[in-house]
């Protein structure tokens, strides 16, 4: 019987640093023999919002290529709001990985580039506007939690806050319930959020996502160096964490915080910088 490929998935930053390696085409081809690859709807959007035609062109040809080993994989909101609808429909039978999160759509036209082009102005200045709105949250909330503690305080570690955000009556469940209502349609009890958070580890990652980001931009000490300064499609692609064995980033501050992430949310996923995982391909050096 045929083991099953590892699954990987590179973020957008990981895309760029391979197309630009002058070992492309062996690193694909050693992909193709030691990995099943996953290209995020995130990945492809932030290739699409490139100033650049041809490097635009350029990074579209890498990720049709990986594709040959791979498929497409949902927005993170995509796979939020079905596997919110399928524990809904079914609580008792919910399995979170019965959830087929593979894009044929999004994979024929990365194959046809028919109107991708297109929308490259438009998905660039949603994608700002989006990310702004993120960071505004954080900064607009953090004079108020740095209040909170005097500065001879010493601060709550990240977990310690994780937990109690998460914990019985902490305001991120109330977050979670909110983006399950928004989903299906009805807003939980407190039970049902709790069966799905321990259920659906891609949700469960996100939620954690959230407290890290609370935790790094509004209540971290400000000497103390950020655990991993990252965006809304960084954070948000904690998502995906569940979805692979292995997760490559080219952007440090992107790879500390998953790997954050990846260990309060229990996640036996490993993050990797590009040159890590470079390095530890068979074959090259």
């Amino acid at each position: 019987m045929a083991v099953p490929l590892r699954k990987l998935i590179f973020d957008t930053s990981g895309i760029n640093k391979l197309a630009a390696d002058l070992d492309v085409d062996a690193i694909i081809k050693a992909l193709g023999l030691l990995y099943r690859i996953g290209i995020t709807e995130t990945a492809i959007s932030e290739i699409i919002a490139t100033t650049d035609e041809i490097e635009r062109k350029m990074l579209l040809d890498v990720v049709k290529r990986l594709l040959a080993h791979g498929n497409c994989v949902m927005p993170f909101n995509w796979i939020i709001e079905e596997q919110a609808k399928a524990h809904q429909r079914d609580a008792a039978g919910y399995d979170w990985k019965g959830l087929n999160v593979r894009v044929a759509a999004a994979e024929r036209e990365v194959a046809r580039q028919e109107f991708m082009h297109e929308l490259s102005e438009q998905t660039r200045r949603e994608m700002k506007e989006w990310n702004k709105q993120y960071l505004d949250i954080f900064r607009n909330a953090k004079p108020a939690f740095q209040s909170l503690f005097p500065p001879a305080e010493t601060r709550p570690s990240v977990r310690e806050v994780t937990e109690r955000l998460m914990g019985e009556g902490g305001a991120h469940l109330e977050i979670g319930a909110g983006l399950f209502e928004r989903a299906a349609g009805t807003r939980p009890t407190m039970e049902q959020m709790k069966d799905f958070i321990e259920r659906c580890p891609p949700f469960w990652a996100l939620l954690v996502a959230l407290c890290f980001t609370q935790y790094d931009r509004c209540i971290r000490e400000e000497r103390q160096q950020s655990l991993g300064r990252a965006g809304r499609n960084d954070m948000f692609s904690a998502v995906y964490l569940a979805y692979c064995n292995v997760f490559v980033t080219d952007d440090d501050g992107h790879c500390k915080a998953m790997n954050v992430v990846a260990d309060l949310a229990g996640l036996d996923t490993t993050i990797l910088t590009y040159h890590e995982f470079k390095s530890g391909l068979v074959g090259l050096r």
